[in-house]
């Protein structure tokens, strides 16, 4: 599977978000915004039935975080408002270790952030980086029957529900819609159009695309 040269990008430029490499230092503004998002995260994101952590355990998940990355392990990138530079939420793209031509994703935003494209343009973003920089063939992505947005959002980005896995055990049973996107779909997606204006960055600075 093909890389980038200097490795993924650490710094991606949107017009509503900026993502970025996770940072330890991000620890109390991702705890902070963790907390204020309780309520609107537990109904659909599986690790929110873990929060709140501590402190010193949200700075040791964060050094775990930009460790795989600079490892190409897993990437996971802050989502941060490009107007007023504040830690909104997170997004990942991560291996599978069953089939490397594959990265599944997923992400969230804080409860004051919803409704304002973040995740569009973060989601469109790291699927671009999936297919035309890290060079994979598949991306999928999991959501909840009941999350009508995330949902929504999946189609709009011109993901396919590929199948829905029944009873899966995350903290309590629950059933999974599974969603993909191959390569050879890519350019005529939603997505391609969204990440057209994105730009992004090595961790030499240098332009990715």
């Amino acid at each position: 599977m093909p890389t980038a040269p200097f490795g993924p990008p650490y710094r991606i430029v949107t017009p509503s978000v900026v993502l970025r490499c996770f940072d330890p230092s991000d620890a109390p503004a991702v705890h902070r915004l963790i907390a204020e998002s309780l309520e609107h995260l537990r109904p659909w994101v599986p690790w929110a039935k873990d929060e709140p952590r501590t402190l010193s355990e949200k700075v040791r998940e964060l050094r775990q975080w930009r460790a795989a990355f600079d490892l190409d392990q897993s990437w996971h990138w802050a989502v941060v408002a490009a107007d007023d530079g504040e830690v909104a939420g997170g997004i990942l793209l991560n291996r599978l270790e069953l089939d490397p031509a594959t990265l599944d994703t997923g992400g969230w935003v804080g409860h004051a952030r919803a409704r304002r494209g973040f995740q569009t343009d973060a989601a469109a973003a790291v699927v671009r980086v999936a297919f035309e920089v890290l060079g994979v063939t598949r991306v999928q992505a999991a959501t909840d029957p009941a999350n009508d947005r995330s949902n929504a959002l999946m189609r709009k980005l011109g993901f396919t529900h590929e199948a829905t896995t029944r009873h899966l055990e995350h903290g309590q049973r629950h059933d999974e819609l599974l969603w993909s996107m191959l390569a050879d779909e890519w350019p005529g997606t939603f997505a391609a159009d969204v990440a057209s204006e994105a730009r992004a960055f090595d961790a030499l600075g240098n332009r990715v695309f």
